[in-house]
């Protein structure tokens, strides 16, 4: 039970920031362009999408980590005293795979626009860390 929580808690996490900073790359790019976006638009835009990417971006996170965190565990059983960054390589290095494999998947073109730029691919694997990072602190939390 232990771990499923942590896992969900995870997955939440690599979803919330992910879609976080994805609206709001998105935003700068308008602001760029000279367009006002206020703190209304930033909250709404974000609501929008955390709501709207649920069928597409939530199960490539689910399947991402799913992939990732038990990789994490084979290795840091032999190297423990890795296991917190372990598991923060884990969630970084899950969401960067998922977008070089999705991009392959469609020809060569990251399928999350902010991710074809270097800031907004980081983004997404920060985010896939702290994911890693909520996993194993709530692991060793409830131990």
């Amino acid at each position: 039970m232990n771990r499923v929580v942590a896992f969900l808690l995870a997955v939440g996490t690599v979803y919330g920031v992910g879609v976080l900073t994805y609206s709001q790359l998105n935003l700068a790019a308008l602001v760029e362009l000279g367009m006002p976006v206020t703190g209304q638009v930033r909250w709404s835009t974000f609501v929008h999408d955390l709501l709207g990417m649920t069928q597409i971006f939530l199960p490539v996170v689910i399947v991402s980590l799913l992939l990732a965190l038990p990789v994490a565990h084979l290795i840091v059983r032999k190297v423990p005293q890795l296991t917190v960054i372990g598991y923060i390589s884990a969630g970084f290095m899950a969401m960067l795979v998922m977008n070089i494999v999705l991009s392959q998947a469609v020809g060569g073109t990251l399928p999350l626009a902010v991710t074809r730029t270097f800031v907004g691919l980081m983004s997404q694997c920060i985010a896939g860390a702290l994911g890693g990072y909520v996993y194993i602190a709530t692991r060793i939390r409830h131990t």
